[in-house]
């Protein structure tokens, strides 16, 4: 388990680095603050000695501390503690506070692990003990005994449109993604370095931040969200700064940091030592590979070290990844037979370019027609099922050629051994009868016009139409838009690619549109949010 890592590498490499964590909020440079496995070990010990002078073992403990060393400190106390650990972005205390509020009110918390500095911020929405992570008591506790099978954590999804639902990790699920994310990322023990700036409470923050590192004696180099998205050259610097480096982002983030990237940045920024910079998809754009492909590489990052993904709900730690010799795989298909439920080669003007996310990582992966739940050969779309070390304890699973396989409620095909991920179920666009790709919809109408956002558009359907929701661009100065024209551009392109009525074209405001932690629109709130009126 993550914790006995901890206490072995606390003792056998005490003075070496764990964790390093860059602050920009004092230093436009970044300063530097770092912790070795010997500290780190003893933060950890005694803030799990006050945290148990509140919560009991199997009590639940929110985790509401700033991204960095605070916040991992915070999640190893309550697994040491026995306490299970329920980790929150503290940003969503501003940026989506219904959602916190449904969290604290969801997960029954008896505590919240916490610093100094946002004491008073956290005490504001939660009436619970407080325990300083950073407060440092002189006591230490012993790790307590806990099972591979007692329940460590509680992942709660940000989506602002659904009811809070905590899928529940135990000891043996984070030591496994740990375990199963070095062997895909080809980590070497006590030379590679994953950077991170990814929440915990995202499943590739918690294995690129805790879970690898630990398993595999990684240093961790960590940043806060909130600066690279402001400065996308602070995480491209922290790439450039170690050796076997591995990192992750969300599509979208990657499309952004590649787009913020400036020629001078190009001409010094050294990428070449970046074994793993992985897509994590939710889904992965076939322009988004390609621009960070061509961007990065002028950095000197190695084609084949743009890798992508597939982590599932249920799931824990990548299920998919590309391997790490190529580049990922993209096929050309027929729009049609794709819209049909197969992927049938084509390389003309009715194609669509999809990108692969890679084979199973120590997992078992099929494609299954979602009705009469039997497998499908290759190149059928269905609902993709996982089985083995790759599910999450508790979930509810179904029986086929015996065995115990997840639902995912994504829908996909295979090619060639690799998956190709298309989106939830749930999502999927249906207008008379046909079925659409929202994804290839969204990228059709945020060409159609320079006024519309290309990250914040989404496409939904009604019966016998569809609905465009876009947000105008910052770029655009609201005295220069003519939202009659962009109404009427966007509703023509759409229309005329798919041959389908658009019943709506929403154009609001910038910043309005509900999103989640990652910036990417939430479509059940913004379906709730058309219907009322109140968009």
């Amino acid at each position: 388990m993550l914790t006995d890592h901890l206490a072995a590498w606390a003792a056998s490499n005490s003075d070496d680095a764990a964790i390093t964590y860059v602050d920009h909020s004092t230093s436009l440079d970044g300063l530097s603050v770092t912790a070795t496995w010997g500290s780190l070990h003893r933060r950890v010990a005694s803030t799990a000695a006050a945290l148990r002078r509140v919560a009991g073992p199997g009590s639940r403990v929110v985790v509401l501390a700033p991204q960095g060393v605070d916040d991992v400190v915070a999640v190893l106390a309550a697994l040491w503690a026995g306490v299970v650990a329920v980790p929150v972005d503290l940003a969503d205390l501003d940026d989506q506070p219904a959602h916190v509020s449904a969290v604290l009110a969801d997960c029954l918390a008896t505590a919240v692990l916490t610093t100094s500095a946002a004491k008073p911020r956290v005490q504001a929405s939660f009436d619970a003990p407080v325990v300083l992570v950073d407060a440092m008591p002189d006591d230490e506790l012993a790790r307590y005994p806990a099972m591979p099978g007692d329940i460590a954590m509680l992942r709660y999804p940000v989506d602002p449109g659904a009811d809070p639902f905590g899928t529940p990790l135990s000891h043996g699920d984070l030591a496994a993604a740990g375990k199963r994310a070095v062997t895909a990322f080809r980590a070497v023990t006590g030379r590679s370095v994953t950077v991170n700036w990814l929440p915990l409470c995202y499943d590739l923050g918690f294995v690129l931040a805790v879970a690898a590192p630990l398993v595999g004696r990684l240093r961790a180099v960590l940043l806060e969200q909130s600066s690279v998205l402001e400065q996308p050259r602070r995480w491209l610097q922290a790439l450039a700064s170690g050796q076997d480096v591995i990192t992750a982002a969300p599509d979208f983030a990657l499309a952004y940091c590649a787009s913020r990237t400036t020629e001078q940045d190009r001409s010094w920024l050294r990428l070449s030592q970046v074994s793993t910079m992985l897509d994590g998809g939710e889904p992965i754009n076939a322009s988004t590979v390609r621009v960070a492909i061509d961007v990065f590489g002028q950095c000197g990052l190695p084609p084949q070290s743009l890798r992508t993904c597939y982590t599932a709900l249920g799931a824990v730690g990548p299920v998919t990844m590309t391997p790490s010799a190529a580049p990922p795989l993209r096929i050309t298909v027929d729009r049609e037979q794709l819209a049909a439920g197969k992927a049938v080669l084509r390389t003309d003007g009715r194609s669509s370019l999809l990108v692969s996310s890679g084979r199973p990582v120590d997992c078992s992966v099929l494609v299954v027609d979602p009705g009469a739940s039997w497998p499908l050969p290759d190149g059928m779309v269905g609902e993709i099922w996982v089985a083995g070390p790759a599910v999450a304890v508790r979930q509810p699973l179904v029986s086929l050629d015996g065995r115990s396989w997840l639902r995912t409620g994504d829908l996909g095909f295979l090619h060639e051994g690799e998956l190709f991920v298309l989106g939830r179920q749930e999502d999927l666009l249906t207008v008379d009868g046909r079925r659409l790709d929202p994804h290839e919809v969204e990228l059709v109408a945020r060409a159609a016009h320079p006024a519309v956002r290309p990250d914040r558009v989404v496409a939904l359907s009604f019966g016998e139409a569809v609905v465009i929701v876009a947000e105008r661009s910052q770029h655009v100065p609201p005295a220069d838009l003519d939202p009659a024209e962009i109404v009427s551009a966007v509703r023509a392109a759409v229309a005329k690619r798919f041959n389908v009525r658009v019943r709506d074209v929403v154009l609001v405001e910038s910043g309005r549109m509900p999103a989640g932690w990652s910036g990417h629109p939430t479509r059940a709130a913004i379906r709730r949010r058309y219907l009322d009126g109140t968009l």
